[in-house]
C-alpha cells in the first residue's frame, strides 16, 4: 500500500515539474517571438506546430512504451524535450523553432502518455476517481504557477530558457526513482470521426470548437497580451487568472451538467466565452484590471468545455465504447489546436491584438448555434442514462482510459448493492 502511495506522490510531483517548466515555455515563447520581431502569422504557425508534434506523440508513444519500456521512453523525451527548450535559445529563429515545438509537443505527449498509464496502474478502485481529480488540479495548478515564473529573469536572455530545462529535467527524477511495477501499454483503439459525429454532433462539435478556442488562447494569448501593451508582469498575470478560472469552475460547472441537459451547460458556456471574448477585445487595451477579470470569466467558460464534450458523448454510449470515442474526441481536440494558433495569428495580424478575441468570439458563438439546434432538433439524453461528471484534464488517451476504469467502477459498485 505504501509503495503505490509513494508511487502516486513520485508521478505527481514529477508531473507538477513538468507542467511548471512547459507553462512557462509556452508563453515565453510568445513573448519571445515579439520580442524578436517575429510576424505573428509565424508566431501562430510555430505555436501550432506543438499541436502537429503532439498528435504524433499520442499515436506513437504507446508503441514506444511497448518496445522499451517507461523508464526508458520517459527518460529519452525529458532528455530531449529539455535540449529543445535550451535550443529555443541558441537557435532564435523561425525555421529552427518550428522543428523545437515540433519536438516538445511530441516530448510532452509521451511524457504524459508515460505518467498517465503508471498513475492509472498505481490507483486502486477505492482512490483512482479521487487521484484523477488531483491530477487534473496538479497540472493546472502548475501550469498557473508556470506563467509567474516568466517575471523571474528578463524574457531577452536565456535564463528563462534554462528554467525551463532545468523544470523538464527534474521532472525525470522522481519517476526515474520509483520503485513500482510498470503497466502494460498497448496502443489504444479509436473510433472513426463519421461514427462519433453521428452518435453525438454536439459533443464532437464541441471538441472540435474547444480545440481551436483553448488552442489560439494557449498559442497566442501572450502575444495578444504583449501586443495590447502589458509588460512581462501583466502578461503572466492574466495568463495566469485564465488558467485559475479554468481550475475553479470545472467542479461546479460539471456537476450542474449531470443535473440538467449537458447541452445546455454548452450552450451558455459559449455563449459566455462570446461575450467574454468580446469584452476583452473592446475593453482589454483599455482596463488592465479589466483584462484580469475578463481573462478570468474566459478561462472559467472555456476550459470546462472539453471534460463537458466528453461527458455528453459518454451519455450515449456503451461502456466498451468510451474509450475509443474519447480517444477520437481527443484527435478533434488536437486537430483544432493546431488550426487555432495560426488562425489566430493571422486574425491578430489583420484586426490588431482584439483579433485573437474576436476569432475565438466567431468560434464559441458558431458553436453556441450548433448546440442550440441540437436542443430543438437532436434526441435528449434521460437523466436515468447519464454518466456522473469526471473532471479530467485534456491531455492523452490514457486518462481516459482512467477515466472509464472511474465509470466502470461505479457501476460495478451500484450493481453490487441489494
Amino acid at each position: 500500500m505504501y509503495g503505490s502511495i509513494l508511487a502516486i506522490f513520485a508521478l505527481l510531483v514529477g508531473v507538477f515539474a513538468m507542467n511548471l517548466g512547459f507553462g512557462l515555455q509556452a508563453t515565453l515563447l510568445g513573448v519571445r517571438a515579439g520580442v524578436e520581431g517575429f510576424p505573428v502569422t509565424v508566431t501562430g504557425f510555430i505555436m501550432a506546430m506543438y499541436y502537429a508534434g503532439y498528435i504524433a506523440g499520442s499515436l506513437l508513444s504507446p508503441r514506444l512504451v511497448h518496445k522499451v519500456g517507461h523508464i526508458r521512453v520517459f527518460s529519452a523525451l525529458a532528455s530531449l524535450a529539455s535540449a529543445a527548450a535550451l535550443l529555443h535559445a541558441v537557435f532564435v529563429t523561425p525555421p529552427t523553432w518550428v522543428l523545437f515545438r515540433v519536438m516538445t509537443g511530441f516530448c510532452l505527449a509521451g511524457l504524459l502518455v508515460v505518467s498517465e498509464s503508471w498513475l492509472n496502474h498505481a490507483s486502486t478502485n477505492q482512490n483512482r476517481g479521487s487521484m484523477l481529480s488531483v491530477y487534473m488540479v496538479a497540472s493546472l495548478g502548475a501550469t498557473a504557477l508556470g506563467q509567474l515564473l516568466l517575471n523571474t529573469a528578463p524574457v531577452g536572455g536565456m535564463e528563462l530558457f534554462v528554467l525551463v530545462s532545468v523544470l523538464v529535467s527534474l521532472s525525470l527524477v522522481p519517476i526515474a526513482l520509483t520503485a513500482h511495477g510498470t503497466p502494460a501499454l498497448q496502443p489504444s483503439v479509436r473510433m472513426k470521426i463519421r461514427k462519433l459525429f453521428a452518435l453525438s454532433p454536439t459533443g464532437a462539435v464541441g471538441c472540435f470548437a474547444t480545440g481551436l478556442i483553448n488552442g489560439s488562447f494557449w498559442g497566442m494569448g501572450a502575444v495578444y497580451a504583449h501586443t495590447a501593451g502589458l509588460d512581462t508582469q501583466g502578461i503572466s498575470l492574466f495568463m495566469a487568472m485564465v488558467v485559475l478560472g479554468g481550475i475553479l469552475s470545472q467542479w461546479p460547472l460539471g456537476r450542474l451538467s449531470d443535473r440538467i441537459d449537458r447541452r445546455l451547460v454548452l450552450a451558455g458556456l459559449a455563449v459566455a466565452i462570446t461575450i467574454a471574448s468580446l469584452a476583452i477585445a473592446k475593453f482589454g487595451g483599455v482596463s488592465h484590471n479589466a483584462m484580469f477579470a475578463l481573462g478570468w470569466l474566459y478561462g472559467a467558460a472555456a476550459f470546462p468545455l472539453y471534460a463537458i464534450s466528453i461527458a455528453h458523448v459518454n451519455d450515449v454510449l456503451s461502456s466498451e465504447d468510451f474509450v475509443p470515442a474519447s480517444s477520437a474526441l481527443l484527435l478533434l481536440y488536437a486537430l483544432g489546436a493546431v488550426f487555432g494558433p495560426f488562425i489566430g495569428g493571422a486574425a491578430i495580424e489583420t484586426f490588431d491584438a482584439p483579433g485573437l478575441f474576436y476569432f475565438n468570439a466567431v468560434v464559441s458563438f458558431a458553436l453556441f448555434a450548433f448546440t442550440l439546434k441540437r436542443l430543438i432538433f437532436g434526441h435528449t439524453v434521460k437523466d436515468a442514462d447519464k454518466e456522473d461528471f469526471i473532471s479530467m484534464p485534456r491531455t492523452t488517451a490514457q486518462v481516459l482510459e482512467m477515466a472509464a476504469q472511474v465509470v466502470e467502477e461505479a457501476h460495478d459498485d451500484e450493481s453490487a448493492k441489494p
